[in-house]
């Protein structure tokens, strides 16, 4: 694939789905991952619904394809687009597509297009169904752009007209989520205004997420570099970015976090830029540690309280409870451990991996929760068969209290 300064990019809108007034910051964005060599929006233009978009189409270049509306409550918009797309595709003209909507239809298209080796940018709301954001590389939630926006262009009198003075200058490719991280500038620091935005909280699953992906790109000593933590946390989690969280960067971000990570900035020797390597602090959690076997005795197991008093894990939350054995799971293994294998109720097995793909223990879930009986209020113990293999099974008020 070319270099992505030179990345050319189909944009498709779907003029169902997108508001006029969201147009500028939506091409800005496209600009830090490739050139727009085709611009196209698709709707019914007889309807008086996409009347406000006759006036961005001229300033931007955006090519309207019409497309009847034939019968009432059948979308012909989308199958447009889809048709399209597979004749751009067919053609090899471009090297990724930006597919600029909020509905699932376009989920398949966007698995295609990534079959066939192309880069797929989705672009909508908050609301876009689950499906369609995993169906694309990156996905960016329009409202962070509008959020964003303010912040970079002069104040005028009226917040809805379309500015006559040339656009702001797009940021360049390498600060998207991957190559930001590469070349992420200490000087760039006062950019972004985290206190003005609807801001959404780093909640546990999203830290547990950002620790894994340190954890499995790190080196020997524990030190990962950003630019591939980065590119990591694209492929699991498409529609994650910084800015949903009020930081303009990810190296923002990693900074914030100062009881979860070290940051080293390092000088890169070919240019005036700063490296970023990520390493997460591991608190040692005395009560949680089981005690390391003098003699090597499977005979004569050890048990930890998982969780420890006063904790609870209940079935009815079930990703709740997936977040809290994870949690569990790995107080109990201060050092880095490869792999683990945890066996429930001496039938059903998993494998717990410090440093590896957590989804193994978060599959647990509802099985799990089944298999033990999860009730609220109640304690279980990781029993140790041997170096790698420990049982979980639930422990008894009486045997709490004797733990």
């Amino acid at each position: 694939m070319a270099n992505q300064k030179d990345l050319k990019i189909a944009i498709l809108i779907d003029a169902d789905n997108v508001s006029s007034k969201k147009i500028e910051e939506i091409l800005n964005e496209v600009n830090r991952y490739g050139i727009p060599t085709i611009k196209r929006i698709y709707g019914d233009w007889t309807r008086p619904y996409v009347e406000n978009w006759k006036n961005s189409l001229l300033i931007h270049a955006i090519t309207p394809i019409q497309q009847y509306s034939y019968t009432q409550g059948k979308n012909s918009t989308d199958s447009a687009l889809i048709i399209d797309a597979m004749d751009i595709l067919h053609s090899d003209r471009v090297d990724g597509f930006c597919i600029v909507s909020s509905d699932s239809d376009f989920t398949r298209l966007a698995t295609r297009l990534r079959e066939s080796g192309k880069l797929v940018i989705g672009i909508g709301e908050r609301k876009t169904p689950k499906p369609f954001i995993a169906s694309c590389d990156k996905f960016i939630y329009v409202e962070i752009l509008e959020k964003v926006a303010p912040a970079k262009k002069t104040p005028k009198k009226n917040n809805h007209t379309t500015p006559k003075t040339p656009a702001p200058e797009a940021p360049s490719p390498e600060d998207s989520l991957v190559a930001a991280t590469r070349n992420d500038l200490a000087s760039a620091e006062p950019a972004a205004q985290p206190e003005e935005l609807d801001i959404s909280e780093l909640d546990d699953d999203t830290l547990l997420m950002l620790k894994d992906a340190v954890d499995d790109t790190a080196d020997e000593n524990g030190w990962a570099f950003l630019g591939e933590i980065g590119s990591l946390i694209l492929k699991r989690k498409p529609d994650f970015d910084a800015r949903n969280y009020g930081f303009e960067k990810i190296s923002h971000l990693f900074k914030s976090r100062k009881d979860d990570f070290e940051i080293d900035e390092r000088s890169n020797e070919k240019s005036r830029n700063r490296l970023y390597y990520i390493r997460n602090i591991i608190v040692k959690s005395s009560a949680a540690t089981p005690p390391a076997p003098a003699e090597p005795e499977p005979q004569t197991p050890t048990k930890a309280v998982l969780p420890s008093r006063g904790n609870k894990i209940t079935a009815d939350d079930v990703k709740k409870n997936q977040i809290r054995i994870t949690k569990d799971f790995k107080s109990l293994f201060p050092n880095r451990t490869r792999k683990v294998k945890v066996v429930i109720v001496n039938e059903f097995e998993c494998r717990f991996s410090y440093r590896g793909d957590r989804s193994h223990v978060l599959n647990l879930g509802k099985v799990a929760a089944a298999e033990l009986e999860l009730q609220e209020g109640a304690s279980y113990a990781l029993t140790k068969l041997d170096e790698f293999v420990y049982k979980l099974e639930k422990v008894t008020e009486a045997d709490t209290k004797t733990a």
